[in-house]
């Protein structure tokens, strides 16, 4: 039987632009996995420290929001860009260059002055962080196969979930030490080892590109790039700022500049040209439902993290330790269910992701036994058990995902679609704070007496995880159907 009659990702795919000896060594993959950390770290470990940030800044409530929008803005807007560059320069080398920037921009963050330098040095951040991210799936896709590249696949979405709560994590831990009286700076000022023992790591790594080198896509990297920040800023930012007049203006105009761009690309791909996202990437079915997949996933993460958040920090009364080590039984189980199914995933992946939907499911429903029965005050352990269920399924989900995704992408445009994927990550997870939690908020959010707006908020979690089953079958018949 075909490897996508069974949904799982191939065992024999070759590895068309490297010889066998340049196959990506463990102490490569570690490089890489440390260099990928850094991005994820990035998004999510400055939450905890915003009051200190407001404190010693003496800056606003909107600057702080756009302080954090400013990365994800700047990441979603070029990964794309990003990933090509991967292609026609180099993937280590665009990594390298990537991680000397983390290396500057966490400086200048960490050195900031003002919120204005702030501001500047998370730009650049998430310019770096776009340099970064492609890099590492386009690797593994290009250098490994069969087992090899499932195994590497899995320690990828290990790192994604150990990063963010590490975030958590880590970043709480250095403001309750306060090191040096450094508080929130030592967050940046631990980017920089971490970057450099990552770069100083990545002469393991084999350099890989596309054999077909393609001029830049000026045009295209112009109009994604405008569409992707008409979109992610607004979702961004509005819910903080009320959603005024321009977000919802910005929003409509994002929808023709989309149009424009893909249309562009079509005409550029049938003329012969390479475009910076090549249409045909998205010709099989199975890419496009592992897409919708994704974005649903990611949405309804990016939705509960934002409510977790604040539930812990005000129903639980967790400070950025506490609410570190609540995500501790997520962060464990996240990693050895991504490390032991391997070999199901290698048999039929589909399965696998079906099964981790539907514990995904069980395991945020599990957050409601505890808010029907002592809400509005909660404690950490309450918050922590249901973590062991949504840890393990959402690995089983999300890492045979990635690898669905990125199957269907030729090697040669590993960057492309990599970037493509990483586009739909950040802002599914920027939709899905946004969506799900102005619906948490606007039913009356930690405040309300009783748990009605939990229970709303993760109703639309179980119900997106169980349209992701649904989903997920189609997914297995595309697949028999795109391998004939």
């Amino acid at each position: 039987m075909r490897a996508a009659e069974t949904g799982c990702m191939p065992t024999a795919t070759r590895v068309s632009e490297q010889s066998a000896s340049a196959r990506l060594a463990p102490a490569g993959l570690a490089a890489i996995l440390t260099a990928y950390a850094l991005p994820v770290m990035c998004f999510f470990a400055l939450t905890v420290a915003l009051d200190d940030i407001q404190t010693d800044l003496n800056t606003t409530p909107a600057i702080l929001q756009l302080i954090i929008a400013t990365f994800g803005v700047a990441y979603a807007s070029i990964v794309v860009l990003g990933g090509r560059f991967g292609d026609n320069i180099g993937r280590r080398r665009v990594m390298q260059v990537g991680l000397v920037a983390m290396i500057v921009s966490s400086a200048v963050c960490a050195l900031a002055p003002n919120s204005g330098v702030l501001l500047g040095g998370r730009l650049l951040q998430g310019v770096a962080a776009a340099l970064v991210a492609p890099q590492v799936l386009s690797i593994i896709q290009s250098t490994t196969a069969g087992e090899d590249r499932v195994r590497a696949m899995s320690w990828f979405g290990a790192m994604a979930g150990i990063a963010t709560c590490a975030a958590f994590l880590v970043g709480g831990g250095l403001l309750a030490t306060n090191l040096g009286g450094l508080g929130w700076r030592l967050i940046f000022w631990l980017n920089v080892p971490v970057a450099a023992i990552a770069l100083l790591a990545s002469r393991f790594v084999p350099e890989s590109r596309s054999q077909a080198r393609a001029h830049l896509d000026v045009f295209g990297a112009l109009t994604l790039g405008i569409a992707v920040v008409l979109f992610v800023l607004p979702v961004t930012e509005g819910r903080a700022l009320g959603w005024p007049v321009w977000t919802w203006v910005c929003l409509a105009a994002s929808l023709p500049v989309f149009a424009i761009f893909l249309g562009a690309a079509r005409r550029a791909e049938r003329r012969g040209a390479t475009p910076l996202l090549p249409p045909s990437i998205l010709k099989t079915r199975s890419m496009k439902i592992g897409l919708l997949i994704a974005l649903a996933f990611f949405s309804v993460f990016g939705g509960f993290m934002f409510i977790f958040s604040l539930v812990a920090a005000q129903n639980a009364q967790l400070g950025p330790l506490g609410i570190g080590l609540t995500l501790g039984p997520f962060a464990a189980t996240f990693l050895l269910a991504s490390l032991l199914s391997s070999a199901q995933v290698n048999r039929d992946g589909i399965a696998v992701m079906r099964r981790g939907a539907a514990i995904s499911a069980i395991g945020y429903a599990a957050y409601l036994v505890p808010a029907l029965l002592t809400w509005p005050d909660l404690h950490g352990w309450q918050l922590a058990l249901p973590g062991l269920l949504v840890g393990a399924g959402q690995a089983w989900l999300v890492v045979p995902l990635f690898g669905t995704v990125l199957a269907a992408v030729p090697s040669q445009q590993a960057g492309a679609g990599s970037g493509l994927l990483l586009t739909t990550m950040q802002m599914a997870l920027g939709v899905g704070s946004a969506l799900v939690g102005t619906i948490f908020l606007s039913a009356g959010g930690t405040e309300e007496p009783t748990a009605t707006p939990l229970v709303i908020s993760l109703g639309i979690v179980i119900a997106a995880l169980l349209g992701i089953g649904a989903l997920l079958r189609r997914l297995r018949e595309a697949a028999a159907r795109d391998a004939q």
